[in-house]
This record gives structure tokens, C-alpha cells and sequence, in this order.
């Protein structure tokens, strides 16, 4: 496959994942912001604090809407503002045009779903609605990423091109989760006191929401949301498709299919970096690191190396 072809595939996979990842993200925050509207004090806005470290986004967004709170000027500069380069509307737009570029190699059903996608956040009436009522674009951002990868999955050859789709999409995925984990640890671990433990529930439950992981996390572990269970689910759960395992191993079977030769040729730089990130992760005593800051030492770790992952795979494929 040519250079070229491989890396807008998997910068279109990538983009999209992102912004159906802001969107998730976002509409979850929205709707913890409602249930917390009666809390007072700093509680309130760790959820705020979360999504803005899980996305590494510096504080500049106030200044672009002066006079808005800020959880809207937030969510304006995430969802609808085409000079945010990790935003919603940017991302898909640049999924667009990775995926525009390569249209040969893609089912017309892909690059139909993906433009309607792209058209639809440029409705006028929807973003209008938007400020007051976010919910319906960021649900209109999931479904359409949700009808691309079905109509990916349904219809495209499992050769190099579905497989670096694939491999686009769950670097993307593993780093969120990494990080989304990460953040909510970070800032939950001082909540100790028993009166505590009802908002860090809440807090942890829209972790799980925002991996879109809370309804097999219910069905596994009925009742309430232990954080080291949801911790161990979102990071280990070989069967949850947004699990940092999950997402490593399906990026790994893709890099192996890739490289192709029956598995005798020798293993690229950007599979041993996956290799040791999941070694790392299968074997760690997390339940020993839970509660203690050498948690977010292992985490930052574990997210550096996929980092590291994602541009050994450009240098080696798109370079």
C-alpha cells in the first residue's frame, strides 16, 4: 500500500475516533454538570477540570467568548469552533479530507456517511441549538462516527487499508482511556471522607460513561461504582472494546497483519513499543498502585509509549 494511502486512512480513523471521543465526553460533563447544579465548592467543577486535563486543553478558550461561564465557553471551543485543531468540527472535517484524498479506497457507502456527517455539523439550525442544548449535536457526532465504522466494518476487505483504519482508531481510543483514568485518579484520591464518597461515585460513574463502558461495567459489577474496580475495568477488561487492553492488543493484531509474512519477518519499532506497553499493563499490581501517585507515574508512562507507538507507525508507514 502506498505511503500515502496508509496514513489518511489512519489519520481519518484517528480524527473521527476523536471527535466521537469530545463528543461522548462532553455530553457526559454536560449532563454531571445538571446533577451537580445543588453542589457547592470545588466538587462542582472537577468534572470540568477532568475533561480539560483528559483533552490537554490549556485555558485559552475563555478569552475567545468573553462574558460566557465558562463550562459554555468550554464546550463552544470543543464542539462548534473551527480554530480549535481538537475540536469536533475540526476533526471531522479533517477526517473529510484525509479520507476525500483516498476515495478509491473506500466503499462509496464510507465516504457517503462520513461526508453526511460532516454536513450535518454545518446545519445552521443545529448549531444554533447547540448553545442551549448540546445534546443533540453531540449525539448527531456519535451516531454518524457509529454509522462509518459499521459501514467500514461491513464492507471493506480486511486487507492493509481496514487494518490501518483499525489501527488509527484504537491508538486513539487507548490513549483516551489511559488518560481519562489517569485525570479522574489524580483528582478523586483525596476524596477520603465518607461524606466524599457519593460525589466520588458520581465522578467515576462519568468516567465509565465517558469510555462508553458504563453498561458493561453494570452488567459485570452490580451495584455501586467501586473506583478500583473501575480503575482494574477500563484499563485491563480484554473484552470492553475501549479498555486500554483492548484497544492495545486489537492495535497490535493490526500492526502484525500489516507487516504481514506469516509473522517470520522481524517485528517493527512501533509493535515493540506496543509489545512493552502491554507486557507493562498485563503484569502491573494495580491494585497496589490504587489510592497512591505512583498510579499516574505508571499511567503517564503507559500513554508516553503510545505515543511513541503512533509516530513510530508514521515513520515507518507514512514517512
Amino acid at each position: 500500500m502506498l505511503s500515502r494511502v496508509a496514513d489518511a486512512l489512519f489519520w481519518t480513523s484517528r480524527y473521527l475516533e476523536r471527535a466521537e471521543q469530545v463528543a461522548r465526553l462532553l455530553d457526559v460533563a454536560f449532563h454531571l454538570d445538571l446533577d451537580l447544579a445543588g453542589v457547592v465548592g470545588g466538587g462542582y467543577d472537577l468534572h470540568w477540570a477532568a475533561l480539560m486535563a483528559t483533552l490537554q486543553q490549556p485555558a485559552v478558550f475563555a478569552d475567545r467568548y468573553p462574558g460566557l461561564p465558562a463550562p459554555q465557553a468550554l464546550m463552544r471551543w470543543l464542539s462548534t469552533d473551527a480554530e480549535n485543531p481538537n475540536g469536533i468540527a475540526a476533526c471531522v472535517a479533517r477526517a473529510r479530507a484525509n479520507a476525500r484524498g483516498v476515495r478509491g479506497s473506500l466503499p462509496n457507502e464510507v465516504w457517503k456517511e462520513l461526508n453526511t456527517l460532516y454536513w450535518r455539523l454545518r446545519d445552521g439550525d443545529l448549531v444554533a441549538r447547540a448553545a442551549d442544548s448540546p445534546s443533540d449535536y453531540y449525539g448527531a457526532v456519535e451516531a454518524g462516527s457509529h454509522a462509518v465504522q459499521g459501514a467500514c466494518d461491513a464492507l471493506m476487505a480486511r486487507d492493509e487499508g481496514w487494518q490501518f483504519i483499525q489501527l488509527g482508531k484504537n491508538l486513539e481510543r487507548a490513549d483516551v482511556t489511559t488518560r481519562s483514568v489517569d485525570v479522574h485518579h489524580e483528582l478523586l484520591r483525596g476524596l477520603t471522607d465518607e461524606a466524599d464518597q457519593p460525589l466520588a461515585h458520581l465522578h467515576w460513574a462519568a468516567a465509565l460513561r465517558g469510555c462508553g463502558a458504563y453498561h458493561p461495567y453494570q452488567r459485570l459489577h452490580v451495584g455501586r461504582v467501586d473506583p478500583a474496580r473501575v480503575v482494574d475495568f477500563l484499563l485491563t477488561n480484554p473484552a470492553v472494546p475501549r479498555s486500554t487492553r483492548f484497544c492495545l492488543d486489537a492495535a497490535a493484531r493490526a500492526l502484525a497483519e500489516i507487516r504481514g509474512d506469516g509473522g517470520r519477518a522481524d517485528e517493527t519499532r512501533a509493535e515493540r513499543l506496543l509489545g512493552r506497553a502491554r507486557s507493562d499493563l498485563r503484569y502491573a499490581d494495580l491494585g497496589g498502585l490504587i489510592g497512591r501517585p505512583e498510579l499516574h507515574t505508571f499511567l503517564d508512562d503507559l500513554a508516553r509509549r503510545c505515543a511513541a507507538a503512533s509516530l513510530a507507525v508514521q515513520e515507518e508507514y507514512a514517512g
